[in-house]
């Protein structure tokens, strides 16, 4: 692996002090850290420019996946710098960062870190790789001190007994951490497949060495284990032919035994985890459409359901948060409640009083934002808080319980002026069929929606998944396309999640089909307001957004003036075949696309490629030769599609390039190019006061 420790860190910059109270929340500057890296500074931004840097848009964030130690006397934090993505470690009460380990992302990205304990960090790694002619995404596992050395690759690959062919295959995905093991400090309990077996086993691993012991051997058919409060393995969830089944153990290991079998995912059943009570069970079920929490009894046979949480509007997300003190469940690691007013009990995913007023306090603190508890120390005195809003790029705090105070550390994105994002502003529609929507739209800056002016140059924005969903927070693509000018209309069409059961299944084998008219359904409503200028709308998109704006092109050509795919799809066949050479890939993928033989003909008649023809505008292809999610073949046979159709079209290929953009540079690219095409395809107004 290619880290390196890296030369001294340049230091955070300013901040400010929030004082927390049960009742009221007073705010105050301090100097907190000096001027954020040099690498990370774009050009000082003149008064009265149209637009805020593309750079300030496109770089990575500053900083991402801050973690405060046990003992809440350090913060550890992935830096992004001049390029390089740096772990880092500093004190809360210093200004001196240290470098641990430091990645190019050329072969290495990282996907997070953790604390163990107050002295090791561990740090999970991806990579792209191959295995017998197969694109796979690898994952590592290292251990690191907070002084960047005693670095430890945990999963080492054990020499068979007798063998004289080395080293046995490595396991692809070496970071499922099943159990942190707090009160342990010195192990973890890791899924790693068994021995001779695809199916994964536990093992507790130490995280000094990387020597581990087998807890809990692999099953047939059982993909993912689940332990308990006392770190004892109780839950294992099992997959054969479209059937899911929970099971379970005592606390004694015995009597196993399946609580609940299901074929259809309206009855599906995801454990979260254990209270401090063995026998008591946190899971997520569906209930009067939504996704909620419940508890069961697992000494109880009948196995009744507690709710503990619903959401009549949306499904209930987040996961277990527990004290470091006791290990009680104190609720949900969710953020604030976005449909409460003012006279209403917020706060109701967090189930403890005191934590519950500690975090409506920094709600009013810091109103109007999505404020998320990430840590608490073992004293449970300092905790972080991440906190992002609607046209507030996203914002890390350290919280003192003691002194009330709630401290600025990083922002996200710190050469974005907030004062000159665009906001986004929900608006709820029905499709065709009378299917409710609920919509986005953001329009430039000094433009509200209501007012008189001209129809704007447009940009219909799908999100990837389809299994996503948007919402009001801060994303960087519809912050920088509304600051070129454009109106940005995003939509939660069927298909998406977060929206209960109904909406889900709604997209079911419906791509291009229902799911692509709720895209136009969205523009034709914005047309129909006098917001956008129905001859200059581009649809952009990337994964399945990009599969959704090639569609558009071909479904609805008159539509738009141009389309741009970021790894887009564009072949639901080859799609559908290259799912099939991974577990599970193809039961998935016929369950949600289609079955490739028997829905040949509509697979066809919505692949993007298979229609080219239909095509009128310019399309912009990006997509990198790296993607383990969608493969770069994709785009190649599109671009090949437009050519033989003799289409105009423009296919930039990113060399190492992944399905995340994980590269700055490849970063900085994409949107220079879509900066470029959009203005040559729709001529946006430039001039703003």
């Amino acid at each position: 692996m290619r880290f390196e420790h890296s030369k001294p860190l340049p230091r955070w910059h300013a901040g400010r002090v929030l004082h927390i109270a049960a009742a009221s929340v007073t705010l105050a500057w301090v100097a907190l850290f000096s001027t954020v890296a040099a690498a990370a500074e774009s050009p000082p931004i003149a008064a009265k420019v149209d637009r805020q840097p593309l750079t300030s848009f496109a770089s990575l964030p500053l900083l991402s996946d801050v973690r405060l130690s046990p003992d809440g006397q350090q913060i550890a934090a992935l830096m992004n710098t001049g390029g390089k993505t740096v772990l880092m470690t500093r004190p809360v009460t210093g200004n001196k960062p240290r470098a641990l380990l430091t990645t190019d992302n050329q072969e290495f990205s990282f996907n997070w870190i953790h604390w163990v304990n107050n002295e090791r960090v561990l740090a999970s790694v991806r990579f792209a790789s191959r295995r017998d002619f197969v694109a796979t995404v690898e994952t590592r596992l290292l251990s690191v001190k907070v002084d960047g050395s005693g670095s430890v690759n945990l999963v080492r690959n054990p020499v068979p007994s007798g063998s004289i062919l080395g080293n046995a295959p490595s396991q692809q995905f070496q970071d499922r951490v099943l159990d942190w093991l707090p009160q342990d400090g010195q192990h973890v309990l890791l899924q790693l497949n068994g021995p001779g077996s695809v199916n994964p086993a536990v093992y507790k691993v130490d995280v000094n060495t990387g020597e581990r012991v087998m807890v809990k051997g692999p099953e047939r058919l059982v993909m993912r284990w689940l332990s308990d409060a006392q770190g004892r393995v109780r839950v294992g969830l099992q997959e054969d032919d479209g059937v899911i089944e929970v099971r379970a153990c005592d606390p004694d290991g015995k009597r196993w035994r399946t609580l609940w079998r299901s074929t259809e995912m309206k009855d599906r059943v995801w454990p979260m985890g254990f209270g401090q009570d063995p026998q008591e069970l946190y899971i997520k079920a569906y209930h009067e459409d939504r996704l909620a929490v419940f508890t069961v009894r697992l000494d109880d046979a009948a196995l009744p359901r507690q709710l503990r949480l619903a959401d009549p509007h949306a499904d209930v997300g987040g996961w277990l948060l527990r004290s470091p003190l006791t290990g009680e469940v104190l609720g949900l690691r969710s953020g604030a409640d976005e449909e409460a007013d003012a006279t209403d009990e917020t706060r109701p995913a967090m189930w403890n009083a005191t934590w519950r007023n500690t975090l409506k306090a920094i709600d009013k603190g810091l109103p109007e934002r999505d404020n998320l508890l990430l840590d608490i120390s073992h004293d449970e005195q300092r905790y972080l808080i991440y906190s992002e809003g609607n046209g507030q790029p996203g914002e890390y705090y350290l919280g003192d319980r003691r002194s009330g105070e709630l401290t600025l550390l990083a922002e996200t994105y710190p050469d974005l002026d907030p004062d000159r994002l665009a906001h986004k502003v929900p608006v709820t529609l029905k499709a065709r069929d009378g299917l409710p929507l609920v919509a986005f739209a953001t329009l430039p800056l000094g433009r509200k929606l209501g007012d008189a002016g001209p129809p704007l140059p447009t940009v219909l924005l799908p999100h990837g998944g389809p299994n996503s969903h948007d919402d009001t927070g801060f994303d960087p693509w519809t912050a920088f396309l509304a600051d070129r000018g454009y109106l940005v209309l995003q939509v939660n069409f069927r298909g998406s999640d977060g929206y209960g059961y109904a909406h889900k299944a709604a997209g079911l084998q419906r791509w291009g089909l229902e799911m692509q008219d709720d895209l136009s359904d969205t523009l034709l409503w914005a047309t129909g307001q006098h917001l956008a200028d129905p001859a200059r709308v581009c649809i952009v998109g990337a994964s399945y957004g990009g599969y959704a704006a090639l569609m558009g092109v071909v479904k609805t050509p008159e539509l738009y003036r141009c389309a741009v795919s970021f790894a887009g799809v564009s072949d639901l066949p080859d799609l559908i075949a290259t799912e099939s050479l991974y577990h599970g890939g193809l039961e998935e993928a016929e369950r949600t696309i289609g079955k490739a033989w028997g829905d040949r003909e509509r697979l066809r008649a919505t692949s993007p490629a298979r229609q080219a023809g239909s095509i009128r505008v310019p399309v912009l292809l990006v997509h990198g030769t790296a993607d383990r999610v969608v493969p770069v073949d994709q785009s190649q046979t599109m671009a090949s599609a437009l050519k033989s159709a003799g289409k105009t079209y423009r296919y930039v290929e990113q060399e190492g390039g992944d399905h995340h953009l994980s590269r700055e540079a490849h970063r900085l690219a994409f949107f220079t190019e879509l900066e470029t095409f959009l203005d040559q395809q729709l001529q946006p107004q430039k001039a703003r006061d």
